[in-house]
């Protein structure tokens, strides 16, 4: 049976640990930050790349309880795409000086419920969800560029960096320089005739 790396395009599937912190801030009271991330899974995909529009759940499930110290946890999952179309990026990624995993966070909480975002009677205090986990730096930049979504990095190692390295060792095959050969006779013909013909008196000007 074939590898799963050597297959053209792979679903990974991870857990995100996330954190609201308190800040300091006349403008917010709080932020976001990415915890940890853990593997779960690889599988074959198939047709397009997963959209990773999900929402972020508490991590404990009763939101009730105020005094537990993990009640600022949530966790989100969702799927790293991995396709040979982005190998370059993913090459470009590891040979880097700081492989990342790239988690982008995007305001708005995915909650079904009243315009508050209530959960099961009480208010949310989730008003983010996850847009997308990537791992290739080139697909990650229009979302830099575009400003509107947090783009978060944690450090890529592991079974996911173990994976990645023999999927682009498979898939991606840069191109060999090759030298452009100078034709010497056609030269050696034009030095001889004086110089380059397309050179003429009546093109240079005084």
């Amino acid at each position: 049976m074939e590898n799963i790396e050597t297959q053209k395009h792979l679903l990974y599937a991870v857990r995100i640990i996330l954190e609201r912190q308190k800040i300091d801030n006349i403008w917010e009271d709080h932020k976001w930050v990415v915890n940890d991330l853990v593997p779960l899974n690889v599988t074959s995909g198939s047709g397009y790349p997963p959209i990773n529009d999900v929402r972020i759940y508490p991590l404990i499930s009763d939101i009730k309880v105020k005094d537990n110290a993990n009640n600022n946890l949530f966790v989100a999952e969702a799927s790293i795409d991995l396709h040979r179309a982005e190998a370059e990026g993913y090459a470009e990624n590891l040979q880097s000086s700081d492989p990342s995993v790239y988690i982008v966070l995007r305001e708005g909480d995915l909650t079904e419920g009243d315009e508050n975002g209530a959960d099961n009677g009480i208010k949310s205090n989730i008003d983010i969800h996850l847009a997308e986990v990537s791992l290739s730096p080139y697909h990650i930049q229009d979302y830099e560029d575009c400003g509107e979504d947090k783009v978060e990095k944690i450090p890529l190692y592991g079974p996911i960096a173990e994976l990645l390295e023999k999927f682009v060792e498979f898939h991606f095959h840069p191109e060999e320089f090759k030298k452009r050969k100078r034709d010497k006779k056609k030269i050696d013909e034009i030095t001889k005739r004086g110089g380059d013909p397309r050179l003429n008196k009546k093109d240079t000007i005084n």
